[in-house]
């Protein structure tokens, strides 16, 4: 296995043109794709979906085991796009989510669900990737598992390619984190509302709390030293395939507080890739490693997975798949471990519900064959993700599994 996804690079990001598009270009790989898509799209509730362009509609149809495309407003749900949306769509460098996330899904009938559903043929033609169906993916090795520092890379490195994670126990002491959380104080005057780098949060008790700060490393020597240190920089060298820390210094380290009872604004992302704003076929798989300041539980906030589940074209978010046969599993950490999980590997981290959490959020990427390139594309994302607390809100205050409820229904804002 290999962990190295790509498929595109950004110099070679074609133009797209609605009336070709739908007129020829996506009818053709529909066909030559056909036996990817088949078996996943049969499990899918794919209802007919109108895509208009600049005024211009086509409706995609699902027949028996095949898709097409006609010319028209003939679906019960229906998207508008602009002609710049349908070439990110189309080039991978946008989804649906991210539609959502940036307040610009323009939805005047059906739910995310019915564009997601679609969303997953257009990838498995455009891209020429199987829709994930039941059994596609099993895993040979136990899981949940975790590892010790004096683990080997290959043993860790085989884990991770087949289950997209990994919990290091014990890879910073309880003295290195105290110093950590020692510079939460410190760095919080420097982040005000309105600041990209900044999230807040609001409480049931009606405070405002800043929850995430991005460019903490700018005001805490104590991580710094942390992720320059060779314990921490061994992780990226675990994949074997060259990965870097690509961002610049003062720009490496998100810090997160998440508080007890947030009703507004997200502190607890749901079920999602990191790769589902988009350009899963740029970047994936980078690296997200968190360093737990403190330890997480069920009751305190701690993260979980799916495993397997980058090996899998399903849903990228905002909950997990309707009828998915891959099962999530829980990692609670102690202080001072680390948790990996590739940026294709579904996870959620649950909110508190007795003892707050930080943690500490950085990782490895690998190397663009464009820098300049890459980077313009991504600061786009950037600018969706870091006004996404803005734009929606978490669900209240629930334990246990989003994936339980059908978010198939646009989130709240």
């Amino acid at each position: 296995m290999s962990v190295d996804f790509r498929t595109r690079v950004d110099p070679d990001q074609q133009p797209v043109e609605a009336g070709r598009f739908f007129g020829e270009d996506l009818p053709a790989k529909l066909d030559a794709h056909q036996g990817l898509i088949a078996p996943g799209g049969n499990s899918l509730r794919l209802n007919d979906l109108c895509i208009e362009v600049e005024g211009e509609p086509w409706t995609l149809r699902w027949h028996g085991d095949r898709a097409s495309v006609e010319p028209g407003n003939g679906g019960a749900a229906h998207v508008r796009l602009t002609a710049e949306q349908l070439s990110d769509l189309a080039n991978d460098q946008t989804t649906p989510v991210a539609f959502m996330s940036s307040g610009t899904l323009d939805m005047p009938s059906g739910r995310l669900a019915d564009f997601l559903d679609w969303w997953l043929v257009l990838r498995g033609a455009l891209d020429g990737c199987r829709i994930h169906a039941a059994g596609d993916v099993s895993l040979e090795t136990r899981v949940p598992r975790s590892f010790d520092v004096d683990d080997s890379d290959e043993d860790m490195r085989a884990f991770l390619e087949e289950a997209g994670y990994l919990h290091i126990r014990g890879l910073f002491s309880k003295e290195e984190m105290a110093a950590v959380e020692a510079d939460y104080p410190k760095a919080a005057p420097h982040f005000e509302k309105g600041d990209r780098r900044a999230w807040f949060a609001t409480t049931n008790d009606g405070a405002e709390h800043l929850v995430r700060m991005e460019g903490f490393d700018a005001y805490s020597d104590a991580s710094v030293q942390l992720i320059d240190d060779d314990r921490f920089q061994r992780i990226g060298r675990i994949p074997g395939l060259g990965h870097v820390q690509r961002r610049k210094p003062g720009a490496r380290i998100g810090a997160l507080d998440k508080p007890i009872g947030v009703v507004k604004g997200i502190s607890d992302v749901p079920w999602h890739k990191d790769c589902s704003l988009g350009r899963h076929s740029y970047e994936c798989c980078s690296l997200t490693v968190g360093i737990s300041v403190t330890g997480a539980d069920a009751e305190s906030g701690q993260l979980r997975v799916v495993p397997g589940s980058h090996r899998a074209l399903i849903w990228p978010a905002p909950c997990l798949q309707p009828g998915l046969d891959l099962e999530p599993v829980d990692l609670p950490t102690e202080t001072g471990d680390v948790t990996v999980h590739l940026s294709c590997t579904l996870h959620m981290s649950q909110p508190p519900v007795e003892r707050s959490r930080k943690v500490l959020y950085t990782g490895f990427a690998q190397r663009p064959v464009d820098v300049a390139a890459a980077e313009a594309q991504r600061q786009k994302l950037h600018d969706v993700r870091g006004k996404a607390h803005t734009t929606v809100s978490q669900e209240p205050g629930y334990l246990g599994d989003p994936g339980e409820q059908d978010g198939a229904s646009n989130p709240s804002r």
